[in-house]
């Protein structure tokens, strides 16, 4: 009979031998890198040039804002606005979380969302001439805005 240290000890050294190494591992990595296929690098490309794109508009942005922080002479009217643009949101998130912990609301806004969702799309992008005039619609708001 063996004592009981002694089975633990060779279940302990059959586990250890199983268990991947470090080398191991990173060999599994490499050639799991090695064989990637085309897919995967043209996709990882696609992202760069959409990191590229992302990055240059963050600039474009940024350098407006500071031209715009720049030339505004009212600096202080502008902080109390953000400050209270950011007071606004956390109230407003408090208020949403109470609403979302109420048993029956969360899920009739939830069904107004959807049913308002299926009007607009039935109203607005079903049809083509409808969808023109969408477009059409956007385009003059987006040209009053800028």
């Amino acid at each position: 009979m063996t004592t009981i240290a002694a089975r633990m000890t060779t279940a302990t050294a059959r586990v250890a031998a199983k268990a991947p190494t470090a080398s191991r591992a990173k060999t599994v990595m490499r050639r799991a890198s090695a064989t990637r296929p085309a897919r995967f690098v043209a996709s990882n490309a696609a992202a760069d040039d959409l990191v590229d794109s992302l990055q240059d508009k963050l600039s474009e942005v940024t350098t407006t804002l500071g031209e715009a922080w720049e030339e505004s002479d009212e600096k202080p009217a502008i902080v109390t606005l953000g400050l209270y643009g950011f007071v606004g949101l956390v109230a407003l998130n408090g208020t949403l979380r109470a609403v979302d912990s109420l048993p029956l609301i969360p899920s009739v806004l939830e069904l107004v969302g959807i049913l308002f969702s299926a009007f607009f799309v039935y109203q607005n992008l079903l049809y083509k001439p409808d969808r023109a005039a969408l477009r059409e619609t956007i385009t003059k708001t987006l040209n009053k805005i800028l």
